[in-house]
Order: structure tokens, then sequence, then C-alpha cells
């Protein structure tokens, strides 16, 4: 596989996980940005498609930690969640209007609301919920790319759900966010 291919293959993932990481867009561009250089210059081989996830993943994730300094950092929340792609827009019933992924997200209050409050936790804290959720890895999958025991991941991951839950019944937009 071309080096084009794979860049163009895990772009969104790399993308996603620096924003839900970063929180801003400009800062999740250049940690974006850093990723994909490190890949050029060390042209890693893949054994397959799991190695490749994991090694641009756990990249990312160092990445995001070297750039944002090892501590959490109070930053302007503007930017996108996730990127859409056709396939999304086609089976979320989103036509090919040329909206932004931005629009995509705020056009649904639900989305802009959940959004909003997972901006409002730690990176770390955000870049678990989002290995999990978005990304759909396994704990144990987690735990390695975060140099963290197995247990140790299941328990933060237990109290990011009860911290966002606890934010969302204080912020009072539990009855928006319920399907």
């Amino acid at each position: 596989m071309t080096s084009e291919n794979v860049i163009r293959m895990y772009s969104d993932m790399v993308y996603r996980i620096a924003f839900a990481r970063a929180g801003t867009r400009t800062d999740a561009e250049d940690i974006y940005q850093e990723v994909f250089l490190r890949y050029i210059r060390k042209a890693p081989e893949f054994r397959d498609g799991d190695h490749a996830k994991a090694w641009f993943i756990k990249v990312t994730v160092n990445c995001s930690r070297k750039f944002l300094g090892g501590a959490s950092r109070k930053r302007e929340v503007s930017g996108q969640w996730f990127t859409v792609t056709d396939k999304d827009r086609i089976s979320d019933g989103m036509e090919n209007t040329g909206q932004t992924p931005e629009d995509y997200i705020f056009a649904d209050e639900r989305k802009a609301e959940l959004y909003r409050e997972l901006q409002k936790l730690s990176p770390d804290t955000r870049l678990l919920l989002h290995l999990y959720y978005f990304e759909e890895l396994k704990t144990a999958e987690i735990a390695k790319l975060m140099c963290l025991k197995e247990s140790t991941v299941r328990v933060r991951l237990t109290r990011a759900r009860a911290q966002l839950r606890m934010q969302i019944e204080e912020d009072g937009v539990m009855e928006l966010l319920r399907v």
C-alpha cells in the first residue's frame, strides 16, 4: 500500500483523536500534521491493518501529549468532533450539500449539546471516551495504547461516564439528550 493510501485511510481517525485530546481545531490540525510527518519520516512497515491502526493511535496520543505539554490546558472550544464522510452523509440521510462537519454537528441540537458537554471534560477523559465509543476500541487495546493496566482503563471509563452524566444533569440538559 502506498503512503498516500495509508494517509487517506487513517487521516479521519487521526484527526478525530487529535481533536478529542486537544479540543480545538487548530491544535488538532497541528497534531495531525506531526503524526503524518512522523509516518513519512519513519516509513514503518505494518504487519496488517490492526498494526497500522494501533501505530497511528499511539503516535497521535503521544504527539498530543507532547503538544499539550502533558498538562491539561484550558483552551477555547471550536471545531469539529468528527469528520463527516460521504458514506456518513448517505447512512445518516445527509445529502452531499457541501456542509462542513461543524454545520452537521450544530444543526442537531442534541449533538451540539453533547459536544459542548464533552468539551468540559479533561483532555484525557475526552480521549478515553473517544477511543472507546467513537473508535470502538476494547479496554485491552486502550490499555496497551495508553500504557495502563486494563483494570485502570475500566475504572477511568466508569468514572468518565459518571462524570459526564453528572455534568449533564447539573447543566440541566438531560432531557435534551434523551433518545
